[in-house]
């Protein structure tokens, strides 16, 4: 006698053609851009270099991202990055839906957490994995493990919750958007009793303990990445003047309403199907008033920041905080066109991701070629890493051991190249792990743009003793070098220039970049 399958496999098998082709699209968005690319993005090459010193705080941000991102690509090569990023929104997906079914059904659950691929922020922006997709799982983790700590009052929940925080304060401090929401939250009369129990008071003493490194960091370092903040939002208010500067607001709620709109798509094909308000009415579930609180309430916080204090906001500082959309606007669907509308839901997003896809592979791919413009993932990574190892050999018998000038080529030299330190052009203290007896010691490879070197900035130069030696005049070169070669503190100067083609093979004038080398003279080569 055959038994009827039971609701749960009925339930997986009405999903399984989805969930492979669910598999294939990160499996395609985790190798692809890797072989479709020239180059790593900006963010991407600067996290790396930045998690290979190890340090617990960088000029721009806390380090939890950049130790991570460093720690993939040092184990799977250019791989490495974009298989992160689509972990870190697996990750987010399977969080949402353990939430969605703590206080909603299976089925939505499933929609829900799976429609939070109908935000934009979760596919194209992932591509380029920085501190706003890493994120992504932190503020999906949050959701979660609170909603567990105050329905369930466990001490483990609050210690998770404790260890979530202090992680997302290492990741990026935008995270305060959302922690202090809950703050708020737990102050309110109902949440008294809690407060009056050691668990809520134990879980800020973990997030706290974990914080603390990098706030001594920070004590240290003059409080750079919140310098730098305070600077990129200025960037927003200098762009206004007056009145207008209260209203960057408008401007934000505008690019969230955009990442949006695959979803509000899906949404309104259906919307005969959603939004039965009568379902909420009747049977709200216990948790659901949570969750709108924590969707909106970062949203409202970040406006009244713009609007009474005239802070600058930046759109993609919104990126993290929807993983919730999808789950909400699941909810509203009427238990009993729940099915067909599943099946509805599941063409919109194979439609949308399979679209998404294809931009992204001629975007990354063939980008250069149709607009004849280079985007950062089209530059001649390998080919300027050879050239600047290969032009370093020449003059040097020691290896390279930093990089300097231009941020955006001395990534890509250091990253592939071994890792050579990278001194950042700014401030002395943008660059902790070097110093004037360093580059005394071992030198520096200054790379930078054609037209570009007024941009350049590096005081540390300006506390050694250099002597300047031309490439092409050999006879005066090797004068100079008679005279130094005794004093093996000193420092000798050549520089030259390099011509690198880019791959599209239309572009009119090639890449072109001016180096000075600064070499111990110990380790200088002498002129041929």
């Amino acid at each position: 006698m055959s038994s009827s399958p039971s609701p749960a496999h009925s339930h997986f098998k009405r999903w399984r053609s989805f969930f492979i082709l669910l598999g294939v699209y990160f499996i395609l968005w985790s190798i692809l851009p890797a072989f479709l690319a020239s180059s790593v993005p900006f963010d991407v090459s600067e996290g790396i270099n930045w998690g290979s010193e190890w340090q617990w705080g960088y000029y721009k941000h806390p380090p939890l991202s950049s130790w991570i991102l460093y720690s993939f690509y040092q184990i799977f090569g250019h791989i490495g990055p974009y298989l992160l990023s689509q972990l870190c929104v697996i990750l987010t997906i399977f969080l949402v839906y353990k939430l969605g079914k703590k206080i909603w059904s299976q089925s939505t659950a499933m929609i829900g957490s799976l429609l939070t691929l109908g935000v934009v922020y979760y596919v194209y922006p992932s591509l380029e994995f920085n501190h706003n997709v890493a994120q992504f799982p932190i503020w999906a983790g949050l959701y979660l493990v609170f909603y567990l700590s105050l329905t369930r009052n466990r001490l483990s929940d609050w210690l998770l919750l404790g260890v979530l925080g202090g992680l997302g304060m290492l990741t990026k401090y935008s995270v305060i958007f959302l922690l202090l929401p809950m703050a708020i939250y737990l102050v309110l009369p109902k949440q008294w009793p809690l407060l009056k129990q050691p668990q809520p008071w134990i879980a800020a003493f973990v997030m706290l303990a974990i914080f603390a490194p990098h706030l001594y960091w920070l004590m240290t370092h003059d409080w750079l990445p919140l310098t730098y903040a305070s600077g990129r939002s200025h960037e927003v208010i200098e762009a206004a003047n007056g009145i207008k500067r209260h209203f960057s607001w408008l401007g934000f709620l505008a690019a969230q309403i955009v990442a949006h709109i695959p979803l509000l798509l899906m949404i309104g094909f259906n919307r005969k199907r959603l939004f039965d308000r009568q379902v909420y009415k009747e049977s709200l579930p216990v948790g659901a008033g949570l969750l709108w609180y924590l969707w909106l309430a970062p949203l409202i916080l970040l406006v009244i920041l713009s609007l009474v204090f005239g802070v600058g906001l930046r759109d993609m500082w919104g990126m993290p905080m929807w993983a919730l959309s999808g789950l909400l606007a699941a909810s509203f669907i009427t238990p009993a066109t729940q099915a067909l509308t599943a099946t509805k839901l599941r063409k919109g997003l194979t439609i949308w991701l399979a679209l998404a896809t294809v931009l992204m592979v001629v975007y990354v791919g063939f980008g250069d070629r149709i607009r004849h413009k280079p985007s950062r993932m089209n530059w001649p990574e390998k080919a300027l890493a050879v050239q600047a190892q290969n032009t370093w050999q020449t003059l040097s018998n020691c290896p390279l051991d930093s990089v300097s000038g231009d941020r955006w080529l001395g990534s890509l030299v250091a990253m592939n190249n071994g890792f050579p330190s990278q001194m950042i052009s700014g401030p002395a203290i943008h660059s902790p792990w070097m110093n004037a007896e360093r580059l005394q010691k071992n030198g520096t490879l200054v790379m930078w743009q054609e037209g570009d070197d007024g941009d350049i900035l590096l005081p540390l130069l300006d506390e050694i003793t250099v002597t300047d030696i031309s490439v092409a005049d050999n006879v005066e070169a090797t004068d100079k070098v008679n005279d130094v070669e005794n004093n093996p503190t000193a420092l000798v100067k050549q520089q030259g220039q390099w011509q690198i083609a880019w791959r599209d093979p239309k572009a009119t004038e090639p890449l072109t970049v001016n180096w000075v080398a600064y070499i111990p003279s110990s380790c200088l080569r002498s002129p041929q």
